[in-house]
């Protein structure tokens, strides 16, 4: 499970226990009313069912219903049958920001792993051991840290420099956008970026965070405040029921500015999110080419809703928009497409060696 899942889940079932506590004595542990209610939450507030793309079929909600509602009325005996029936509902769904927490058992969905054919799944183990141990320099046990002789690590980012072919690469991995890239960070950070030729900005495996966090770092690419998303909110029961759009834009960053570097963003199926939505802001950065494999998508935001009897069901009620007004729910796909291969035979990542390829060619 992931970090940041790990962390709300924590947080829900602490006020599921809250919940649960004050409300004992009105608890509906009816089996059919629960799961009437769940899907009944769920097709009113889920913002993806008249949209939701799924093999380019958009989900049948109704027919989840007709499926599961006779076995609840006649099969299941307990409410652990239940909670693995309502979690199969939910698998229809494919969505990465649904998850469903009772006092014995979650629910988490990571079908957004999936290819887009829908049926085999993306394989790379992508771990940001493969890039330290073998592209950035190491100190070779002199504790002096120097200039760009070693990777450095500041608030959980590593950074470094990755020299090849005559030219130095700013390397930057940064995997939670829950964590905030501080003043003091750029100030370790901008150095290297400064004597680098190009920039290789790495978010793979980054499952999202604070949505602002993601925009203000697409503002350290940008040379001017650009519009580069729509948000827009559930309002009504209807499926097509939305607010109206809500502009998103990136603004310059002031001080550190790295718009004259040629940079490469590295994605791959686990960057979702909020990570996702910085991927598509900066497809509008000038001198940003995104390679390695499509991201995971997750354009919506995760609310949270209770059933009558105490479980808690977590799902998108907001849609995010590119500046084309398409869905990047699906994920937003690389300028070119790369795989890590085989690391332990070539002591290569492929995705990386791709991007020093594109940027070799733009320097």
């Amino acid at each position: 499970m992931k970090k940041w899942m790990i962390s709300a889940v924590v947080a829900m079932l602490a006020l599921s226990a809250c919940e649960k506590y004050e409300t004992v004595k009105t608890v509906d542990t009816d089996f059919v009313r629960n799961y009437d209610k769940f899907w009944t939450l769920v097709d009113e507030n889920y913002c993806f069912l008249g949209t939701k793309f799924n093999n380019d079929k958009n989900v049948d909600w109704k027919a989840v219903y007709d499926k599961w509602m006779p076995i609840i009325e006649t099969e299941v005996e307990n409410e652990y049958e239940l909670f693995n029936i309502m979690g199969k509902s939910l698998d229809v769904l494919r969505d990465g920001h649904i998850w469903m927490i009772s006092d014995f058992k979650v629910y988490a969905n990571h079908e957004y792993y999936l290819r887009p054919d829908g049926e085999t799944y993306y394989g790379d183990d992508y771990e940001p051991g493969l890039v330290t141990s073998n592209y950035l320099r190491t100190s070779e046990g002199d504790d002096d840290y120097k200039g760009d002789k070693v990777f450095r690590t500041r608030n959980g980012i590593i950074y470094g420099m990755i020299e090849k072919a005559g030219k130095k690469f700013a390397y930057i991995y940064y995997d939670d956008f829950s964590v905030e890239i501080s003043d003091i960070d750029y100030q370790y950070i901008d150095p290297v970026v400064q004597e680098a030729d190009a920039i290789i900005l790495d978010i793979r495996e980054n499952p999202g965070g604070n949505g602002a966090l993601g925009l203000e770092l697409a503002g350290h690419f940008m040379t001017e405040k650009t519009l580069v998303a729509y948000s827009t909110y559930k309002t009504g029961k209807g499926h097509d029921d939305f607010d109206e759009l809500f502009e998103l834009y990136s603004t310059p960053s002031k001080k550190y500015n790295w718009t004259n570097k040629q940079t490469a963003l590295l994605t791959n199926r686990g960057v979702y999110s909020t990570a996702n939505l910085f991927t598509c802001a900066m497809k509008h950065a000038p001198n940003v080419i995104q390679v390695g494999q499509i991201t995971g998508g997750g354009g919506g935001m995760p609310m949270t809703h209770y059933l009558p009897n105490g479980w808690l069901v977590v799902f998108a009620s907001n849609i995010l928009l590119d500046v084309d007004k398409n869905h990047i729910e699906p994920g937003i796909a690389p300028d070119y497409e790369a795989e890590i291969g085989d690391f332990e035979t070539t002591q290569e990542d492929g995705i990386v060696e791709k991007a020093i390829e594109e940027l070799l060619k733009r320097i």
